[in-house]
């Protein structure tokens, strides 16, 4: 069984179409969407009809959570930064009169979490960590920070995305797989979209990263056109492919 894992999204429209034309070389038996569809993009409604159209199990990310309830999610970010929280505001109230109250429904109903069966082991898909869709997972963790927050997860696998990062790595006896991001790479290859594909026919699981090239500048180019109200570090990390936060 091969299983193709999509997370970040973003509203980056070109990525996406990049992203669905390389899974159709891949042929995997299923994919699964693994959080952060619209939010900071260009085409919010696009990227979120399609995937609906495509008909995957979804995972809620943190940004679907926002879009769904963003009043509760200015209010959290304020009492820590108020910048951020009023960039967030602004970014909510564009994307949320672009989707329309029953996409947004839709996305307020979103799955924590999916399972995949395997005679394999148990693959569990997440945004960012079981139970903490803001907690994500960094290749530079060490063994020891990682051993401690997997160590009340029942899976052979487990696949997140949020921080942007791809990478694949053994922990204990555990794989763990960040997908990356298809509309915002952090880990300075921009213009690459990023997702994992997984299989396991050799009776363990494996994982790989597929890194997609997709026009950057032209996704930069229509993020200005359309009015996104994202700060200047945030949209030229679209031509960077660095966290524009670090």
């Amino acid at each position: 069984m091969r299983v193709a894992v999509v997370t970040d999204i973003h509203g980056n429209l070109g990525a996406l179409f990049a992203v669905l034309a390389d899974l159709k070389r891949q042929v995997p038996d299923q994919v699964i969407f693994g959080g952060d569809v619209a939010l900071f993009g260009a085409h919010a409604l696009e990227c979120w009809q399609r995937v609906l159209d495509l008909g995957w199990p979804l995972v809620q990310g943190n940004t679907d959570r926002y879009l769904a309830n963003p009043r509760r999610a200015v209010e959290t970010m304020r009492q820590t930064s108020p910048t951020a929280a009023d960039h967030l505001e602004r970014n909510l109230t564009w994307a949320r009169a672009r989707l329309g109250e029953r996409l947004i429904e839709r996305m307020a109903s979103m799955r924590t979490v999916v399972r995949v069966s395997s005679a394999a082991g148990p693959m569990l898909v997440v945004h960012a960590s079981p139970g903490n869709d803001e907690a994500g997972f960094l290749p530079d963790s060490s063994n020891e920070q990682l051993d401690t927050r997997l160590a009340t997860v029942e899976a052979q696998v487990l696949v997140c995305g949020h921080t942007h990062r791809a990478f694949v790595r053994h922990v204990g006896p555990m794989l763990l797989v960040n997908c990356g991001s298809v509309g915002r790479t952090y880990d300075g290859q921009p213009g690459q979209a990023t997702y994992a594909v997984l299989d396991d026919e050799s009776g363990r699981w494996s994982a790989a990263i597929r890194r997609v090239p997709y026009d950057e500048r032209a996704a930069h180019r229509e993020t200005l056109a359309r009015g996104v109200p994202l700060s200047e570090p945030f949209l030229n990390s679209l031509l960077t492919g660095r966290d524009p936060a670090a």
